[in-house]
């Protein structure tokens, strides 16, 4: 779990000096060149720059949430390798279990071994049908749309666009 918020820190710090490296070398105003307040540059030129700026910034952003679901799928995908890997192992032992269970039905309830695995199928039937209705109502109630990332994302449109000198009316 340490490792994990660490691979997102060093994320976030490589797309932080990406970005001061990127805005150096794309901006031309304010405190680093005192020369452009002298040259009347208008107003409506450096709100331009500033909002290229934070479109820029807004770029970097979505890059970064690109690299850490990347990073996040990976992770996940090894999580699933191993439950997959897990879960047929168990599947064997349950299944060497349930052979168990119904060659011990005949010793103990005197019926023939038939019978014991006939009833050990019917319960384990039923027990798979409740399984899957329970899994199919689960996936039924399941909405993939990221809504707060959407809304995050619009309500960031809309302010660049309100900085924007062409979008302000």
């Amino acid at each position: 779990m340490m490792s994990e918020g660490k691979d997102a820190a060093v994320v976030r710090e490589h797309a932080v000096r990406e970005y001061e490296v990127d805005a150096a070398q794309h901006t031309d105003h304010g405190s680093h060149r005192p020369e452009l307040a002298e040259s009347g540059q208008s107003v409506a030129h450096i709100l331009g720059e500033m909002v290229a700026d934070a479109q820029h910034l807004f770029r970097k952003e979505v890059d970064l949430a690109k690299h850490e679901v990347r990073v996040e799928v990976k992770k996940g995908l090894q999580g699933a390798i191993s439950i997959a890997g897990g879960a047929a192992v168990a599947a064997l032992g349950g299944l060497f279990l349930l052979f168990a269970v119904a060659f011990l039905l005949p010793e103990v309830f005197d019926i023939d071994v038939w019978l014991s695995f006939l009833i050990v199928g019917v319960v384990m039937a039923i027990i798979g049908a409740i399984m899957l209705l329970v899994g199919r109502s689960r996936l039924q109630q399941l909405d993939p749309t990221p809504h707060e990332t959407i809304d995050s994302v619009r309500k960031d449109a809309e302010w660049i666009r309100e900085q924007s000198p062409s979008g302000k009316k």
